[in-house]
């Protein structure tokens, strides 16, 4: 049996309604449930502005994207807004490529990423 690469996800509340969800590893078709989990659990707890940490991460698949894309919408009604912190420049691509790059805020760092989601 193929072992599956290691994967995380994690959840961080910086202040009463800004959450950094935190991914390690590869988000594709089998891990991409559970990050929908903490991603939606994160926005029904009442963050309003969501950062996903992509620093760590090595590969994102469609099914990744359409989570991303979800959330954002699940936040745009309360005035929120999703922002993605990524250095991988494949990855990077992959939004430029899909258009992805406009909806989301994408920053160079985690700190960058609060910076711009502070009020």
């Amino acid at each position: 049996m193929e072992e599956r690469p290691q994967f995380s996800v994690g959840y961080e509340i910086l202040s009463d309604d800004i959450g950094v969800v935190v991914l390690v590893g590869e988000i594709d078709i089998y891990s991409a449930p559970e990050f929908k989990e903490v991603l939606v659990s994160g926005i029904e707890g009442g963050a309003r502005k969501v950062i996903v940490d992509l620093s760590e991460v090595t590969f994102i698949d469609s099914t990744a994207l359409g989570v991303l894309v979800s959330g954002a919408k699940r936040v745009r009604p309360r005035n929120g807004n999703l922002d993605i912190v990524c250095t991988d420049e494949n990855i990077i691509r992959i939004f430029e490529i899909t258009g992805l790059d406009r909806i989301f805020g994408i920053y160079p760092s985690r700190g960058e990423a609060v910076k711009a989601a502070a009020p």
